[in-house]
C-alpha cells in the first residue's frame, strides 16, 4: 500500500496493477483503500494480542493505563512487523508466527 490523502486525512491505497498509460485490465482487483484513523484506533488491542510473541513486553502505558495509538505503532515498527488489510474482510492481519489479526470495520 502507498501513502495517499483522502478527504483531508491520511490514509493508505493499494492500486496494484495501476498505471496511467494503459486501460484497467477488467481482472485487476479494485483499488483498496483505508484511512489511517482506522487501523491507528486497533493498534493498541493488536499489540496486546502480539504480546504473547513478545513474552509479553508491552509499550509502557500513558498515565491511564492505557497504550496510546501512536505507542503502539511506534513499538509495531520497532518489531519489524508487516500488517496486512484485507478490504473484504476489513481485518489487520500482523506477520508474526501466530499471524495474529484484528477485525477493523
Amino acid at each position: 500500500m502507498e501513502s495517499c490523502w483522502i478527504w483531508n486525512r491520511p490514509a493508505h491505497r493499494c492500486r496494484h496493477g495501476h498505471t496511467s498509460a494503459t486501460r484497467p485490465d477488467p481482472d485487476r482487483p479494485p483499488n483498496a483503500y483505508v484511512c489511517e484513523d482506522q487501523v491507528l484506533a486497533h493498534l493498541p488491542a493488536l499489540v496486546i494480542r502480539l504480546s504473547a510473541d513478545w513474552d509479553g513486553h508491552l509499550p509502557p502505558p500513558t498515565a491511564t493505563g492505557t497504550v496510546t495509538p501512536a505507542d503502539a505503532g511506534a513499538h509495531v515498527r520497532a518489531r519489524q512487523v508487516s500488517l496486512t488489510f484485507d478490504p473484504v474482510a476489513q481485518t489487520l492481519t500482523a506477520d508474526t508466527q501466530r499471524r495474529e489479526k484484528i477485525t477493523i470495520g
